[in-house]
Order: structure tokens, then C-alpha cells, then sequence
């Protein structure tokens, strides 16, 4: 689009829904609940009916999806899971192309799926870290969420800072529990809007760790939120061409890149 510089799609899924097609067993599972996130977002409940281990995911992992449609079931689609470890198996998927706008809109509690995993090792040693930067872009939010509810269901007390880039603040469909777990955790919230003229109109008084930045996430952006950059950890979840454009402005702020880990939905 021509007022959106092509290095900045955060509102896209991070290869996410491209439709994987790895020879990967699926375990059968059904549909607990569906909750609508906003119109474009949707929270999968799950549960295994043989998969246990798939119960026993850490923060930061992903699953694979299959649903039945008309020529069968559908290749594997990798998703990252949403819900802490307590709150069981959720994937929270985004309305963009087939398999997300078209087959996932179908489904209803009580239908069967298929859903393998865990995988990944993405955030795996989060909780060691003292000071942790979460770099987010659209649906690159999921790990974060896992991560994030998982710290304040176990009372961490690390030093957070988020930043989560989107077109808007709409697209923010998370806003409102982030803002309510900056009072739960040691977390500040930076909500990076490219299209919006005035994104501090969204402030709230009643949650001052949460602040609003237009444009992109650059490295003037990075350091007057996080002064302390050199020394943090960096965990960077987005569409690739963000990836790359984020990775670039860490650099520039001195950031080591042996501290920045960034989700490839590698299957381990």
C-alpha cells in the first residue's frame, strides 16, 4: 500500500498461515469453545483427546492445525499457542487468506480437528532473563501473550518492556489485558501505530506503563523506552520483512545480535 512502507506489515500473521506441508502426525482433538477476539480475530480452544503431551506446552511454543473440509483434512498450518500452560491448548488466528478466513470461520465446538505439537524452542529460557524486550508485529503478539500470562499466573518478576507494532490501535485486540497485566507485572506496554495522526489520543491516565508511539519501531524508538538496550534480552516475533527492519534498528542501538532470538516456527 502505497502509505505503508514495505518493510512494515505488522498486521500481518508471521508465517504463520502459509500452509505448511511437513509430513507432521496430527493428533485428534475437538473444539472446546471459539472466542472472538475482535471481527478479524479468533481464539481457538482446544481440547487433545490423545495428545497429553500437547497439554504440557511451554510459553513460546506453537501447534499444528488441520480442519476436515471438502476434499478431506487440510495440510498442517503452524500456530503459535496463545493461552498460558494453564489455560490449556489456544491458538489465536487472524482472518488472512484461505485457511484463516475461510476454514477457521466454519468451525464450532464439538468439531473435530487435528493438532499436533508442541514445538518449537522460541522463549524457552524467558524466565532466566532480568531484563526482557518483547518485539511484536500483528499477530507476532501470540508467544507474547503465552509468555506474559504465564508471568503473572507464576508472579515473575522480571523487567518488561513491549513493544507491539500495528496499523492502529483497533487492530490492538489484546490492549486491554496488557494494560491490566502492567499492574500485575513489572511490564511497560508500547503500543507502535503507523497509521494513526495522534496515537496518544488512546491514552489512559489509569495505566501509565502503557505509551503510544507513531511511525515504526526504530531505533529512537527502542532507546527512549528501553535505556538500558545494550544489556536486555530481545525476543522478535513478526512478518519477515519487519523482522529483518527491526533486526537492522536493534543494531543501530547497539544491541548485540547473539541477545536477539527471533520465531521461525522451526520444528524441534
Amino acid at each position: 500500500m502505497s502509505d505503508t512502507p514495505p518493510i512494515m506489515q505488522p498486521d500481518d500473521t508471521p508465517d504463520e498461515t502459509s500452509g505448511a506441508t511437513h509430513d507432521i502426525p496430527a493428533d485428534e482433538a475437538f473444539v472446546v469453545a471459539i472466542i472472538a477476539e475482535d471481527a478479524e480475530t479468533t481464539t481457538i480452544v482446544i481440547e487433545p483427546a490423545s495428545a497429553q503431551r500437547l497439554k504440557e506446552f511451554q510459553p513460546g511454543q506453537f501447534a499444528t492445525l488441520r480442519i476436515l473440509d471438502d476434499d478431506g483434512w487440510s495440510v498442517p498450518h503452524p500456530f503459535t499457542l496463545s493461552g498460558a500452560p494453564h489455560q490449556g491448548v489456544r491458538l489465536t488466528v487472524r482472518h488472512r487468506g484461505h485457511f484463516t478466513s475461510q476454514g477457521i470461520p466454519r468451525l464450532r465446538p464439538g468439531d473435530a480437528i487435528k493438532c499436533a505439537g508442541p514445538y518449537g524452542v522460541f522463549c524457552r529460557d524467558i524466565a532466566a532473563k532480568e531484563d526482557i524486550v518483547l518485539i511484536a508485529g500483528g499477530m507476532g503478539i501470540t508467544p507474547f501473550l503465552s509468555v506474559l500470562r504465564h508471568f503473572a499466573r507464576t508472579g515473575a518478576d522480571n523487567r518488561i518492556t513491549l513493544f507491539w507494532a500495528n496499523r492502529n490501535f483497533a487492530g490492538a485486540f489484546a490492549a486491554d489485558e496488557l494494560a491490566g497485566l502492567t499492574r500485575a507485572l513489572n511490564l511497560r506496554v508500547v503500543h507502535v501505530l503507523s497509521r494513526e495522526t495522534n496515537p496518544d489520543l488512546n491514552s489512559d491516565p489509569a495505566f501509565p506503563a502503557v505509551a503510544f508511539e507513531k511511525g515504526h519501531i526504530e531505533s529512537d524508538v527502542v532507546q527512549r523506552h528501553v535505556p538500558h538496550a545494550a544489556t536486555a534480552s530481545f525476543y522478535l516475533c513478526a512478518p519477515a520483512e519487519m523482522r529483518r527492519a527491526v533486526l537492522a534498528e536493534l543494531q543501530a542501538c547497539g544491541v548485540d545480535m547473539s541477545c536477539v532470538e527471533s520465531e521461525d516456527y522451526t520444528f524441534a
